[in-house]
């Protein structure tokens, strides 16, 4: 089981503010390497909670870095621990047509759009509303 969101886990707030100052001081390679380890570790641990955190984190400092690879696969390994699975899921969709592919950038918005339309609420109508604007190919039955 995963842990609750109650308390935070020192390994993790160590590694974040600790690959912050790394990158501050202009050395995001190893921030990156602190983040890769920490992010082991919570895998490593169950604690869910902190992948998709120190995931999320490392996307950002990849893309800080101009590094769409890196956060892609920071992103791809975030999805499982998202919140909110069908925003993640499109937000991601746009990260791989910035990466050019195309292709499984589809795949991942039709897997959002498919989720949206079971939620049905208003932001769920707003979040089909803009996958059918980019995708016009999804339909009520994809």
């Amino acid at each position: 089981m995963e842990e609750e969101a109650k308390e935070p886990w020192d390994a993790g707030v160590r590694a974040m503010r600790q690959s912050l100052d790394l990158a501050g001081k202009g050395q995001p390679e190893e921030a990156l390497r602190v983040l890769d380890d920490s992010i082991a570790q919570a895998n490593e641990e169950k604690r869910g909670m902190w992948v998709g955190t120190l995931c999320r984190h490392a996307a950002v400092l990849a893309h800080a870095m101009g590094d769409v690879r890196r956060e892609i696969r920071y992103a791809e390994q975030a999805l499982p621990h998202a919140d909110n699975e069908r925003f993640a899921l499109y937000n991601f969709a746009q990260l791989l047509l910035r990466g050019g592919e195309v292709a499984r950038a589809e795949r991942y918005a039709k897997k959002a759009h498919q989720l949206a339309l079971a939620q049905g609420s208003e932001a769920d109508r707003d979040l089909v509303a803009a996958l059918r604007k980019q995708w016009p190919s999804l339909s009520d039955s994809a």
